[in-house]
């Protein structure tokens, strides 16, 4: 009734919406055909330059589509909007498996790409359609492609955590596993700083490399460490991670833990035989940077750390096991603390609080082989008068849960007073009335 009342049929609205257009994204066949019959622009578009194939393909209109093939002498496959993307590109965003099929049927190009360099397969790698990516993987769509950042559909899944969609693209093609983008970073990279577990178990089970590294030379670990995820960290070391590897600053995954003062992450690393010795470029230790940051848990941790047999055979004296599905891969030698009776810890504390002068305890350290360095990052902290207090009973904890099962405590403590000098506190009844011991 409109057309015969001569109503113009290419009247376009804010968006550029004309009739033919509009009827196309509603999925209106019967209009689509009266338009067409009556002489509507079929290669008009809007302002986003969507051709009348595009506005069907994008609300999955099947029935539009096969009017259009049916109708029309040539259907422009290749026509791109204003971002570069085609019709392909719009179906396989919005997952319509039935269109991206047709569409392949027809010659459209499983491998065009947009102005971002992205063909149909990234972007239904991002929005995780896996009918619609092995429909383009059987087209010859390619998983080798790199947009201009250098991401490959392998990159965008993992980048966008679909773990099945990942299965499918590693059983179609491994060779893509290590490649890297702009940034020189694979989907393992990727991966772990996402915490994306399942992932890294295939992509490692399909023989990625764990410890490549990355343009600023970060390896996965790396990447997990500076995430705080500390069941992705676990799994890496399961996997042979290397603890000790470096980046372009010649840090290892414990500088970067201890520099954001991730205690979790320390202990993990410490208990899987990281190396505590290593000088970043600036020569600073994952000591000296914990004890910057004033991460005390961390300076205590590294500090009874090195006061074993380190690094031939790690045993801190923690307890660190994870109830994990591979946590029972994870070869750690960790024991669990030493029980202090309460009494020994109350005289210890007395000791440090109301006993020793300002600079006994420094000599107790050296006594009990303690570094300048470690002297230092105890100390570092706390500030003031009576600081050396506190700096006092640190190391004495850290002294105290550092000896062996058959190590008489209070025998221990008093022969060391004698040794610097403090024959008046070894003599003190009040603190050595009784003797205690190690359970």
């Amino acid at each position: 009734m409109l057309i015969a009342a001569k109503c113009d049929i290419e009247a376009k609205d804010k968006y550029g919406m004309r009739p033919l257009l509009m009827a196309a994204w509603h999925g209106h066949r019967d209009a689509v055909r009266l338009l067409i019959t009556c002489g509507a622009n079929v290669h008009a578009v809007n302002r986003k330059e969507y051709d009348v194939v595009m506005c069907a393909v994008r609300n999955n209109c099947v029935e539009v589509v096969d009017l259009l093939v049916e109708t029309l002498e040539r259907l422009d496959l290749t026509a791109r909007d204003v971002e570069g993307n085609g019709a392909l590109h719009h179906a396989a965003s919005a997952g319509h498996a039935a269109i991206v099929d047709k569409l392949l049927s027809l010659g459209a190009d499983p491998n065009a790409t947009n102005k971002l360099g992205r063909s149909p397969l990234h972007l239904c790698c991002e929005k995780g359609h896996e009918a619609v990516c092995q429909l383009l993987i059987g087209k010859q769509g390619s998983l080798e492609a790199a947009d201009h950042q250098g991401n490959t559909p392998l990159h965008v899944t993992v980048n966008n955590k679909h773990s099945q969609l990942a299965q499918i693209i590693l059983e179609a093609n491994t060779a893509i596993l290590d490649m890297e983008n702009s940034d020189g970073m694979t989907a393992l990279h990727i991966a772990s700083s996402l915490g994306c577990r399942g992932i890294i178990e295939s992509l490692v089970q399909c023989g990625s490399d764990v410890d490549k590294q990355n343009k600023n030379g970060n390896t996965a670990l790396h990447l997990a460490c500076a995430a705080n995820d500390l069941e992705t960290v676990e799994l890496l070391i399961s996997k042979g991670a290397d603890l000790n590897s470096l980046n372009e600053r010649l840090q290892s995954p414990i500088h970067i833990a201890a520099e954001y003062g991730y205690t979790e992450i320390c202990q993990m690393l410490l208990a899987a035989g990281a190396n505590i010795e290593q000088k970043e470029q600036g020569g600073r230790t994952p000591l000296y940077i914990a004890a910057r940051g004033s991460f005390t848990a961390i300076v205590d941790m590294i500090i009874k750390t090195a006061r074993l047999d380190y690094p031939e055979q790690v045993t801190p004296p923690f307890n660190f096991i994870l109830d994990r599905s591979w946590a029972t891969t994870v070869e750690l030698e960790v024991n669990r603390p030493r029980e202090v009776p309460h009494s020994v810890r109350e005289l210890v504390r007395r000791l440090a609080y109301q006993q020793l002068g300002p600079g006994h305890w420094k000599q107790l350290a050296t006594h009990w082989a303690f570094t300048n360095e470690q002297v230092k990052a105890i100390e570092h902290q706390y500030t003031g008068p009576c600081s050396y207090k506190e700096h006092g009973l640190r190391m004495m904890t850290i002294w105290l849960e550092g000896l062996g099962p058959d190590v008489d405590p209070m025998k221990n403590l008093y022969e060391s007073l004698l040794a610097i000098n403090q024959k008046r506190l070894a003599g003190n009844g009040k603190l050595f009335n009784k003797r205690h011991k190690l359970q």
